[in-house]
């Protein structure tokens, strides 16, 4: 469904987002489709076609990248804690925001109040370099939600790697200051509190009405247990959506939610209303989509991966898309002709949902592979079919690149 709503007729192929093409373009002409599948029935995957990496507007690729994303982040956090004397924490940030304000004013002025955030002498007393909180670095998660009342809501989630008890104020009983929701609270946050609203209002993002909201919801801390939480969920809040084009959506994916009375929806949940027809749910993802487009999701603070991990390298959002999953195993594969069936009847999430979940006896799957694709025959094609791909090469070198040589799409 994404790839329907961002694929702009008006522009060229090359110039469309690089969702319009996932899993639609052949890389290989020559090779067949290879399907795979995880031991556990979790998920399923394609080989041999093109992926496109976008964690923003593919519930597929997502899938897989926040799930390897979400085993990095646990084990820098069990490095840390297993060192003796580290304390993870959850920061979360986060303003008022009304129904009428535009996306991508919003994100504008949150990246202000970030920045700002980051450099005010509070932030570097507690949390900056040789901090009073001992933060040996953060990894800093974006997310955004969208309710009809309200409006868009982006916010981030800080993984705080610091020492034990550096954020906490431990009262008479060994037993740190916490509220019913779980929110710590200590001299050390409220000054990051009041911090964080001075850069809000700062940044156009609240003004005075709003200061005692701004005060107790803006800026939240909680401790290790819930850190843990986050990070366990980071990418598994749902296997399954209901939508066709959800295999295994990443974090909170198609899960509507609610926070203080209000119904909170992620933008993945916008595909899934879409996909029913609904054209405020399509306008919001399309807008979501721009605004989005080229922003991190994870961002690591320079140096703490390799205290925490060993190693400075990371692979990028593409290359894990196009990895294979860990403990799969090939069942079968797609001719040319069964993959065009698959694409022209938009049938390629709920595929790999019943291969995942049905496709459960190896000496079966191929025979079981090739009845889904005869039944899905008997359906009208509805949808273009995929692009065929050409390897350029200069003499006898090969480039690396691909033209598009033959165009079937309708």
């Amino acid at each position: 469904m994404s790839q329907s709503l961002v694929y702009d007729r008006n522009l060229s192929a090359n110039a469309q987002k690089r969702v319009c093409w996932c899993h639609r373009t052949i890389v290989s002409p020559a090779a067949d489709v290879g399907v795979f599948r995880v031991q556990d029935g979790s998920n399923a995957r394609l080989s041999g076609v093109s992926t496109c990496g976008s964690v923003w507007h593919c519930p597929v690729c997502a899938a897989k990248i926040t799930e390897a994303r979400r085993e990095e982040l646990q084990e820098a956090m069990v490095s840390h804690i297993t060192r003796g004397d580290g304390a993870a924490y959850l920061l979360t940030l986060t303003f008022p925001h009304e129904a009428d304000h535009p996306l991508p004013e919003l994100m504008e002025r949150f990246a202000k109040a970030l920045k700002t955030f980051k450099e005010s002498s509070q932030y570097k007393r507690i949390l900056g370099k040789d901090g009073s909180a001992g933060r040996l670095g953060s990894v800093r998660s974006l997310e955004v939600t969208v309710s009809l009342e309200n409006g868009w809501h982006p916010h981030t989630h800080d993984l705080l790697f610091c020492q034990r008890n550096g954020l906490e104020e431990i009262m008479f009983d060994g037993a740190a200051r916490v509220d019913d929701a779980g929110d710590l609270d200590s001299g050390p946050i409220q000054e990051l509190k009041a911090s964080w609203v001075k850069q809000l209002l700062r940044a156009g993002l609240g003004d005075q009405s709003k200061l005692t909201w701004m005060m107790e919801r803006a800026l939240n801390v909680r401790g290790g247990e819930y850190a843990a939480q986050y990070i366990a969920k980071f990418g598994r809040d749902e296997r399954w959506g209901p939508s066709s084009e959800l295999t295994r959506p990443h974090s909170k994916i198609g899960v509507a939610f609610e926070a203080e009375g209000i119904t909170h929806f992620t933008p993945f949940q916008l595909l899934t209303w879409s996909m029913n027809g609904d054209g405020w749910a399509a306008n919001r993802f399309r807008d979501y989509a721009e605004a989005f487009q080229g922003k991190r999701m994870l961002s690591w603070s320079p140096g703490l991966k390799r205290a925490l991990l060993g190693t400075d390298s990371e692979e990028s959002d593409e290359q894990l898309a196009a990895a294979p999953i860990r403990e799969e195993a090939w069942i079968g594969q797609l001719t040319d002709d069964q993959f065009q069936v698959l694409l022209t009847r938009n049938k390629t999430g709920e595929f790999l949902r019943y291969v995942a979940e049905c496709c459960t006896d190896s000496t079966c799957a191929q025979v079981d592979i090739d009845d889904y694709i005869t039944a899905l025959k008997e359906i009208p094609a509805t949808h273009g079919s995929a692009y065929r791909q050409k390897r350029l090469f200069r003499g006898d070198k090969d480039l690396g690149q691909y033209i598009v040589v033959e165009d079937h799409r309708t």
